[in-house]
């Protein structure tokens, strides 16, 4: 079966990896140059790294890895509003554990062996014809596939050309990213100060720890270059000590900074003949449950299982197969991103404060009701 996998992020190349250990060699094309700028922190659920037991990649994985132990909360002064202990999922689950997407895309592509991986390579068309899949890249070359996954992201080229054009779901918040030296918080807690009109969040992992600085998307807080550090740290100022900490790590105007834009989206289909989504390209995740990365790895699983259990002929009924398998579970947890979203970016100062007052009595299982009935449903 000849298998082209557009995108080597953390689905495709979780595939990829899967289909070895079956015997099908997949070819993976990237679009950027190499892994040395493939992201940032990352919480990966037990949902997701099972999938390294099978892989033989779980222990080097935790062993790099943070375990997230508590999950905070505090309001938009840095007072504590509630503290979440891991442990009851941590000892029946597993932890849940944090790391840089990094660390584990190379981790990864470290299990893929002499597979085909093509850096700086695009998809420009695809067309299907009967059992074949004819692709153009980008440096005019062409070959022919039985089948095409697109897992290349959010904003998927393979979505865009083979579905067309797909709802987006805007928050109409985005934030800036940067580390700080992991020494200066918490180590094995995820901290979020869930302001009125502000959102700063920290994140652990072994190579320091990722910070998450959002707002509404308006006037100039999104603006790089000159006067950029003194619009973010006016903008989080009186949060609180820990946030005055990460606030005084921020990289000079002069500095690249990642500005990340919380949007996701929805496929109505995720497979048209032989052309199937996976990940973020059939739905995307946002980041405020963080668990998009092992719906990912959840998604590649299934999708390796039904291809190792069918031939050429009936390909197209095992993604079907996939699809029936995966389309209302992954979307059941996106659900579940989209309502904490609301809870956590929030303008109004009154609302904030009805917000905190109630969040003191939820549970972890119904902040995010799909994700814990997850963990216990066969996938």
């Amino acid at each position: 079966m000849r298998i082209l996998i557009v995108g080597s992020g953390i689905g495709g190349m979780t595939l990829a990896a899967l289909l070895k250990q079956r015997g099908l060699q997949a070819t993976l094309i990237e679009r950027a140059a190499n892994f040395d700028h493939a992201g940032y922190m990352l919480g990966l659920w037990p949902l997701g790294y099972r999938v390294l037991h099978g892989l033989g990649l779980y222990d080097q994985f935790a062993a790099a890895s943070i375990e997230c132990k508590h999950y905070e909360v505090r309001d938009n002064h840095g007072t504590l509003v509630k503290n979440w202990s891991m442990q009851p999922i941590a000892d029946r689950f597993g932890p849940n554990l944090s790391c840089t997407r990094p660390q584990l895309v190379k981790l990864l592509h470290s299990s893929l062996g002499e597979t085909d991986l093509r850096f700086n390579t695009t998809l420009e068309s695809i067309h299907q014809a009967g059992e074949e899949v004819d692709v153009t890249f980008n440096d005019g070359t062409r070959e022919t596939f039985d089948l095409v996954v697109g897992a290349d992201g959010l904003h998927s080229k393979v979505r865009s050309l083979v579905f067309g054009e797909q709802p987006y779901y805007h928050t109409n918040w985005g934030g800036w990213v940067w580390w700080v030296d992991v020494n200066a918080v918490p180590k094995e807690t995820f901290v979020e100060h869930w302001g009125a009109g502000r959102f700063f969040g920290i994140y652990p992992t072994c190579d320091g720890a990722g910070i998450y600085a959002g707002a509404p998307v308006e006037g100039d807080f999104a603006e790089p270059g000159p006067g950029r550090r003194d619009r973010i740290r006016a903008q989080f100022a009186s949060m609180g000590e820990l946030v005055d900490t990460c606030l005084a790590a921020l990289p000079d105007d002069s500095e690249d900074l990642f500005f990340w834009k919380l949007s996701d989206v929805r496929a109505k289909e995720w497979t048209r003949g032989r052309v199937v989504l996976l990940g973020d390209a059939a739905a995307g995740f946002l980041p405020t449950a963080g668990i998009g990365a092992s719906m990912a790895m959840e998604s590649a699983a299934v999708l390796a299982d039904e291809l190792s259990r069918t031939n050429n002929p009936f390909l197209e009924h095992a993604l079907s197969l996939y699809v029936k398998r995966r389309k209302h579970r992954v979307e059941s947890t996106q659900n579940d991103s989209r309502h904490l979203a609301k809870m956590m970016f929030i303008k109004s100062a009154t609302v904030a404060h009805i917000r905190d007052v109630a969040t003191k009595f939820y549970s972890l299982e119904q902040l995010a009701s799909s994700i814990a009935k997850a963990f216990d449903e066969p996938i």
